[in-house]
């Protein structure tokens, strides 16, 4: 059974009539990573001090995703020609994200001394772009005529649009080797590392805020995946779990893919439900109509296409990060660059079948313009943790306090009264600067605490108020025939009469 929210309706103003009456009686800019299959092929060169004739490893290469077409190696012996990936003195080996030059196995290889690698490679792309012209330089146009040739180009253009200041591309490594990532690439990406630099995962890219992977949540069979362990849904929970208790705190935006499936409620309800998570806002409809513009060849302004929810996801993401800081609610926000949602669901509907149960649902309202209904997120247990800009605050918050505190360099420094009091004096700055920049209300109760089990330790506590999204106003109007008197107060019980 997914769990909902309680007495849910959709944020807005709502005026009742409550009867008739005759008498008197009345009432800061984050970063989005794009997480791609993409291919974006390159060339590269890498020298190599190889030492004496033999050796096995001669070394890595610095791009390692799948060195592929023609490589050429320069050492001693002079320029050889490597066709492919084998030849008699030399060849290229993938093991998993890593691939090297060899001579294993290879018998009387008598490479040694200075060595230059040239070589193709298609893992490029990764890194972190400013404006769109920059990325689809690298990635291409988004679209030819009515079909989306760079998925990872219009998820950015989107982004974008909407309010982003950067936007970052990390590629799925096919480490399986095929055409195409399945799972265990995808999988493969979201693995939570702690330690090296390994670019094939995202865990290795340094400064990333949001996450909205082009991945649209559906089997073989064009079916919603379930939820569980080996699951590219489970991986992600997963990751952003594991980010969270490193101290790297992320969230992410999840789209799913409508054009190829008749998404259900029931569906989309259980995934969502799966997630739980305050982390991660699953994206609703699955299906957006796009317009690519004028065709560059004709002229002409091209058709409206169908182009998956994952799109939203990014376009959502940009609405987030575009905000004057987190404590803004997205809310009520408009989502620009798409024409309309096709066979779109009643009001109603969205608030009973997909808002109550912690998906964030976007709406085309009568000016035709795309509306967020609800920032929500997919945990449902609280209202503190179902608001996305809730949740965000104390991401935050916690991430100003970690930089202030790392960059004094305390630690490391002798425990003196000194020492003990500028630690609190940076805790309570950081909190100031949070109320002044309007991310929290208030805080009180900073205390600090060093035990004796642990004299190397100083543990420092405090609470603080969030500030709160307004998502209803409720005015009551009642039919008064003998009076224009008009009433303030806080409750009918409890007016006030100025």
């Amino acid at each position: 059974m997914s769990s909902t929210i309680p007495n849910y309706s959709i944020p807005g103003v709502y005026v009742t009539q409550s009867g008739t009456a005759l008498n008197a009686i009345s009432t800061s800019a984050l970063n989005i990573a794009l997480v791609a299959d993409v291919v974006v092929t390159g060339t590269a060169t890498d020298n190599f001090y190889a030492g004496s004739s033999g050796i096995n490893i001669i070394g890595y290469l610095s791009n390692p995703m799948y060195a592929s077409g023609t490589a050429v190696v320069s050492g001693i012996n002079g320029g050889t020609v490597i066709s492919g990936v084998l030849n008699t003195n030399y060849k290229l080996v993938t093991n998993g994200s890593t691939t090297y030059i060899s001579t294993s196995g290879l018998g009387t290889a008598s490479l040694s001394g200075n060595i230059s690698v040239n070589y193709q490679y298609n893992f490029g792309g990764l890194g972190t772009y400013t404006s769109y012209t920059q990325l689809a330089n690298v990635f291409g146009v988004p679209t030819s005529g009515t079909t989306v040739t760079s998925p990872v180009s219009l998820a950015a253009y989107l982004a974008f649009q909407n309010g982003a200041n950067t936007v970052s591309v990390q590629p799925v490594a096919r480490v399986s080797g095929v055409t195409y990532a399945n799972t265990s690439d995808w999988i493969h990406t979201f693995t939570p590392v702690t330690s090296g630099s390994d670019p094939t995962y995202l865990s290795s890219f340094v400064g990333v805020d949001v996450v909205v992977p082009l991945y649209g949540f559906l089997d073989a069979n064009n079916s919603l995946i379930s939820y569980g362990t080996g699951t590219v849904a489970s991986g992600i929970n997963n990751y952003l779990n594991t980010q969270a208790s490193n101290g790297a705190y992320q969230r992410a935006f999840l789209g799913l893919d409508g054009t190829s499936n008749t998404l259900t409620a029931s569906g989309v309800q259980t995934l969502a439900n799966a997630f739980g998570n305050n982390r991660v806002s699953l994206v609703y409809p699955g299906t957006l109509t796009y317009n690519p513009g004028v065709d560059p060849v004709s002229g002409s302004i091209n058709t409206n296409i169908n182009v998956p929810g994952y799109y939203l996801a990014a376009a959502v993401a940009g609405v987030f990060v575009g905000q004057p800081n987190v404590a803004t609610p997205i809310t009520n926000k408009q989502v620009a660059g798409f024409t309309g949602v096709p066979n779109q669901i009643s009001a109603s509907d969205a608030a009973t079948s997909y808002l109550e149960y912690g998906i964030l649902t976007v709406r085309q309202k009568r000016d035709g313009n795309l509306w967020i209904l609800h920032g929500l997120t997919t945990d449902t247990s609280s209202w503190t943790r179902q608001e996305v800009s809730i949740s965000a605050i104390g991401d935050v918050l916690a991430q100003q306090i970690s930089r202030d505190l790392n960059n004094s360099q305390i630690i490391g420094s002798a425990m003196t009264k000194n020492t003990v009091a500028a630690t609190i004096g940076i805790v309570q700055s950081s909190l100031t600067t949070a109320v002044s920049n309007s991310l929290i209300q208030s805080y009180n109760n900073l205390e600090y605490f060093v035990y004796n089990s642990s004299p190397t330790t100083i543990n420092i506590v405090f609470q603080y108020a969030p500030t709160y999204p307004i998502n209803y106003i409720k005015a009551v109007l009642s039919l008064n025939t003998q009076t224009g008197q008009v009433n303030f107060g806080n409750s009918p019980s409890n007016l006030v009469t100025y």
